[in-house]
This record gives C-alpha cells, structure tokens and sequence, in this order.
C-alpha cells in the first residue's frame, strides 16, 4: 500500500462563484425592475373593455348626466318663477329636455317654425343661457378625459373607436330626446288661436349640432388625456435610442 495515499472528495462551490451568480441574478431582477418602472402604463390605472364598448357606456354616462344636470337647474328656475308668466307651462322633464337640446345647437320650433329671438318669446323665456350652455362643454371634457385615461387603448384605431361610439351613443340619445320632447300651449280663447306646439327640431341639422358638440369637447378632453402618455412614451423612446 502507497503512503501517499490521496483522498479524494466533491469540492462545493467556491465562493467567488457563488458571488458572481449573487450578483448575476440581482443584475436581472434590476433590468426587469427597470423595464417595468419605464412602462408608461404601469402606475396609470385602466380597465381592459373593448374599445367600442367603454365608448358606449361613456356616452350614455354623459348624456345622462347632462340631462340630469340640466332637469336640476330647470328646476331651480322654475322654483324660483323665472317661468311664471306661463299658465300651465310644460313640467320640468320637458323644461329639461327643450333646455338640453338648445344648450347644443339645436333649433326650438314653434309649430315647425324656428323661433325667433327665443328669449324674447312669450313661449320660450329662458330656454337656453350661458349657464345651461356651458353643462355639455364641462361634461363632454370630462367624459372624454376619463375615456381616454382609464381605459386601455394601445393604439389609435382603439382610441378612435372608443370616440366614435361615444359620440354616436351621446348622438343617438340626442336624438331620441328630440323626438319626444314637445308642449303644447294652451289656446288663448280672446284670440280664438289654435294650440301651438313648442318642439326641438329633429331634422339634419339637429343631428349635426349635437355630433358636433359632442365631437369637438370629447376630442378635446382626449387630447388634454393622451399627452402625458405621449411624452412619457417619446421619453422612454429618446432613452433607449440613447442607450
């Protein structure tokens, strides 16, 4: 037997390879840190719907708040009489309906006529103001700022769409206000005239005025949404190319 015997043994690994493989894997988890942390979207909170319906449901969100919002202050001007030299004057939904309609551009008709000089009018006093005007602007600009900032829209094909079939739902509703939003007058016996009937004229151009609202202040509160996005974006873009 051999006196320089050798034992032989499995050697762990050494601790320079263990320090390097530390590092290694720190290195990955901050690379995709990193990564995460330039995402444009990862601390903007959105809801993954489809683009066309996240439109329809603002639509109708916003009219239905502009109509609310505008049946409330019909109904404080009435409370307080700004309509009480009208005997048997239209209830306070129809007051809401005329005054919502006007607010966007469309035209009130008195028995199909477009009535002239409406504040001046003995049927129509105080129909449309600068206040009531000014509840679609403030709602459509919201709406469209949230739509566009709360939902996931990757490209411009999904941010049109999403636009497109909220303005087409606000229109539609529109519309179908129009079309059942009518007072008749009572007949004024001294004069032995027939009953007139107040009405929202529901004729192209109706349709025009109201899309056009609607387009230009959603468009608007859109665009006030997507440009932190886009300069982030282009930021992370100059970075990368940088790098």
């Amino acid at each position: 037997m051999s006196s320089n015997r050798r034992f032989e043994y499995d050697k762990g690994p050494r601790i320079e390879d263990e320090q390097e493989a530390d590092e290694s894997e720190r290195d990955a988890d901050g690379s995709e840190t990193d990564g995460q942390s330039e995402s444009p979207d990862r601390n903007r909170p959105h809801v993954a719907v489809p683009p066309w319906k996240a439109g329809i449901v603002s639509g109708v969100s916003a009219f239905a708040v502009v109509f609310a919002a505008t049946y409330q202050l019909a109904a404080s001007m009435d409370a307080t009489g700004a309509f009480a030299g009208l005997e048997d004057g239209p209830s306070r939904w129809v007051l809401a309906g005329l005054t919502s309609l006007a607010s966007h551009g469309a035209a009130i008709e008195l028995d199909g006529e477009p009535i002239e000089g409406v504040f001046g009018s003995p049927y129509t006093p105080g129909l449309a103001s600068d206040v009531s005007a000014l509840i679609p602007v403030a709602v459509l600009l919201v709406a469209g700022y949230l739509l566009v900032r709360y939902v996931s829209l990757e490209t411009v094909r999904e941010g049109a769409l999403a636009v497109g079939s909220m303005v087409a739902s606000y229109v539609v509703l529109a519309v179908g206000l129009a079309m059942v939003t009518s007072w008749t007058p009572p007949a004024d016996d001294d004069t032995g005239d027939g009953p007139e009937t107040i009405s929202i004229a529901t004729d192209l151009d109706t349709v025009v005025a109201v899309s056009r609202t609607a387009l230009v202040f959603v468009l608007i509160g859109a665009a006030i949404a997507a440009v932190p996005r886009v300069l982030e974006a282009s930021s992370i873009e100059l970075v990368d190319e940088t790098d």
